[in-house]
């Protein structure tokens, strides 16, 4: 599925706050799937980048809920990537913003 298509189907099932949400793409095309206690994810072909995560999803904030979607699929592309988007070196002062 499409960017768009992972958003719209992501909100129809709207994911609670304790669901176990596995993420993945591959080339263009994105996947997506609650994962329950007994079930592992797995593929056919490896994906080009995976997350496993939980979230608190502000599912009746849609202006918020855009810029979550925006922010999870930015920190599932930097997967790919060889920056390191979320870990800074132990001598810059707390807290830490993006």
């Amino acid at each position: 599925m499409t960017r768009d298509e992972l958003f719209a189907s992501i909100v129809a099932t709207g994911p609670g706050r304790d669901d176990l949400v596995y993420l993945e793409r591959s080339g263009d095309a994105y996947h997506w799937r609650k994962v329950t206690d007994a079930e592992i994810p797995s593929s056919t072909a490896a994906p080009d980048v995976w997350m496993l995560f939980t979230a608190d999803w502000p599912l009746d904030e849609p202006a918020r809920l855009r810029e979550f979607f925006d922010d999870l699929l930015a920190e599932l592309e930097s997967m790919a990537d060889t920056a390191d988007r979320c870990r800074w070196p132990i001598d810059e002062p707390w807290p830490h913003h993006h």
